[in-house]
């Protein structure tokens, strides 16, 4: 009796040991992270960028708590209250992200491609289609790494329904409306600062909040299921958790997705793709229903009537109109140029027309922000636009501040040899529809140029015609001006169409810093695969004894690809990040 009483004893413990390794751990949490400033002395400022007030300034060696993130900038907690950091002045400890924990969810669009690491630029395991079940194991960023029977591989968020709430098994139910307190929130598909962003908030908008994990509420964003800070939301006084507001309090609550237009003259078309018929155009900064959702193209009616698709990364998504079409309230602001023969251009982009050029010192009032430039008054009365990084900014409280020369000061009498790649007989390569890289890189290398120029920048241009230039006359011309940063400017071809991106080239360890700078520049803004920056055996750059590297945009072998780079957007999109790239590594 008693070797069978110790048996089964022995046997006990040995199931819960067995069973209890093996329980789920469903806690989640969503720490926010902190940065450490690395320069000796840092402004914090009032909004994600250097246009906008100092509210305080840091010190080497402090350490903030992050509260949203907003492309290369943190938002961070201050004893002055919250403001914002450059990224690239700072350094941050990874965010955490709750656990997955193997959630279930399926595939929301056909043909979807499974690839063997978490970007565009792995190998496609296999291809799964609309309504097929998945099991989430791990997460990486926006991708997720899944499993279907007997497949496993990493996909896209966006493409597996159930992913907003993959990260929050403890996640609590909630039914109230909440006012959103701060504008330009984010609103991310899971409780986490490194997740994708969805559109924007603005103040005053209402929202209903359904549920909550630490530190983030979920909300309807359109058909979907979000997420944003908890520190923006507020809920009308005496409602407790579970209630809504009383009648007399409460607002509409619009779930109707609008699109903001980010872009100027983004054509309409009738079909979703690049290859569709033209079926009108739209502005930047007007705003439209969003009707229809497909493979991020959206749907939307026109003032006439008709109905088409425009391309979802030229839109920014938000649930009201009254999202800011700038950034900033400009409300008792003067801005002064700092340059002789600054271009005030019709539009905001340097593409547009100059209608009048001002005098260093020369101040205006301005009207608006939009983007990198500055909508101003003149003293006629009409409106023109000035390039941000050309101007100084006082705003109302008197404080003086330079927006981009913080940043960009660097720049300053910088020799920069800018290298359009190809010329004259020497096309380089031809896309599939036709285009020519040496016209291309002709057209960039000029915007770049002009941007480097206003300021204060010494540019050479190895070629400003369509002629032939041998490489090594090339590299002669760095030497010869010796050049403070050699950019070549490349677009990328090659047998398989699928592939796509852009790719930072450098072949000296001297030349790495450089590589590094621009590449992080361009992977911010550029809505192309980021492939890296690689070590590359090419002529410009071996013999090249000044800082130099060699940039592939794009692949014109791919056929959307091609058709995004002709676009006079992305032409000055990868010119301000190279711009902006240069910037950051003259000011290191």
């Amino acid at each position: 009796m008693e070797v069978k009483a110790i048996k089964k004893v022995m046997a006990s413990l040995l199931f819960v040991l067995m069973i209890f390794p093996f329980q789920p751990n469903y806690s989640a949490h969503a720490e926010t992270g902190k940065v450490t400033i690395s320069v000796s002395t840092l402004n914090v400022r009032t909004g994600p960028g250097l246009s906008y007030p100092v509210l305080t300034k840091v010190h080497r060696g402090e350490e903030y708590k992050i509260v949203d993130t907003q492309k290369d900038w943190y938002k961070v907690e201050t004893s002055s209250g919250e403001g914002w950091v450059a990224d690239w002045l700072v350094s941050a400890e990874s965010v955490s992200t709750p656990d997955p924990s193997r959630a279930k969810g399926t595939v929301n669009t056909d043909g979807l491609r499974v690839r063997k690491g978490p970007s565009t630029s792995d190998g496609v395991v296999t291809v799964l289609n609309h309504g097929q079940a998945v099991t989430v194991t791990e997460e990486e960023g926006d991708w997720l790494r899944i499993e279907s029977g007997s497949i496993s591989g990493w996909v896209h968020r966006e493409y597996i329904a159930g992913a907003n709430t993959l990260s929050s098994s403890s996640k609590k139910n909630e039914n109230r409306q909440g006012i959103i307190t701060d504008n330009s929130l984010n609103v991310r598909t899971s409780p986490s600062l490194q997740s994708s962003v969805l559109g924007v908030l603005n103040k005053g908008d209402q929202v209903e909040v359904s549920g909550s994990v630490s530190g983030w509420y979920e909300i309807g964003f359109g058909n979907d299921k979000a997420w944003i800070s908890e520190r923006y939301v507020e809920f009308s006084s005496g409602a407790s958790e579970g209630e809504s507001p009383s009648t007399e309090e409460e607002v509409s609550t619009s779930t109707d997705l609008v699109g903001i237009i980010t872009v100027h003259g983004l054509n309409v078309r009738d079909e979703t793709s690049l290859n569709g018929r033209i079926v009108g155009n739209v502005s930047k900064g007007e705003t439209y229903t969003l009707l229809k959702e497909d493979n991020n193209w959206y749907q939307i009616k026109l003032s006439n009537g008709k109905k088409g698709w425009i391309a979802g990364w030229y839109v920014q998504k938000t649930v009201t109109a009254s999202a800011h079409k700038s950034n900033t309230s400009a409300e008792n602001e003067n801005l002064t140029i700092l340059y002789n023969g600054t271009n005030i251009r019709s539009e905001a982009n340097t593409q547009s027309s100059v209608i009048e050029r001002a005098s260093s010192g020369d101040s205006f009032p301005v009207k608006n922000k939009d983007g990198d430039w500055y909508e101003i008054e003149l003293a006629d009365g009409r409106a023109g636009f000035v390039a941000g990084w050309v101007v100084s900014i006082r705003s109302a409280a008197g404080e003086n501040t330079t927006p981009r020369r913080e940043r960009n000061g660097g720049l300053q009498d910088k020799v920069i040899v800018i290298d359009p790649g190809h010329g004259g007989r020497d096309s380089g390569t031809t896309g599939a529809s036709g285009t020519l890289e040496k016209l291309l890189t002709m057209k960039t290398g000029e915007l770049l140029a002009e941007k480097l120029k206003s300021a204060g920048a010494k540019v050479i241009l190895t070629r400003k015609t369509d002629d032939y230039l041998s490489l090594p006359s090339r590299v002669s011309l760095s030497h010869y001006y010796q050049a403070d940063a050699f950019i070549s400017i490349h677009f990328d071809s090659i047998l398989d169409s699928s592939i796509a991106g852009h790719t930072t080239y450098y072949y000296q360890n001297q030349q790495k810093e450089l590589a590094d700078d621009i590449h992080g520049s361009l992977s911010d803004r550029l809505p192309t695969a980021d492939r890296g920056v690689r070590i590359g055996d090419y002529h410009v750059i071996r013999e090249n004894n000044q800082p130099a590297v060699l940039l592939e945009l794009g692949f014109l072998s791919n056929p959307t690809e091609e058709a995004n780079v002709n676009t006079r957007y992305f032409q000055d999109l990868a010119a301000t990040a190279i711009y902006h790239g240069l910037g950051n590594y003259f000011s290191n």
